[in-house]
């Protein structure tokens, strides 16, 4: 499960990262840059620890 977690936050991440690329300015756009940018961090996370025993 935390596998599978850890791709829908991949996922979102790259559509933050899309989002505020197509804003390009403004706070909005650094908030989704920002939002993506720990999306994708917490994903690779989930995605390469092992669950606990």
């Amino acid at each position: 499960m935390d596998a599978f977690r850890g791709v829908v936050l991949i996922v979102f991440g790259v559509l933050a990262l899309y989002r505020g690329w197509t804003l390009h300015t403004g706070r909005t756009a650094l908030l989704a840059y920002a939002l993506g940018v720990v999306s994708l961090a917490i994903g690779a996370w989930r995605v390469t620890h092992k669950p606990p025993a």
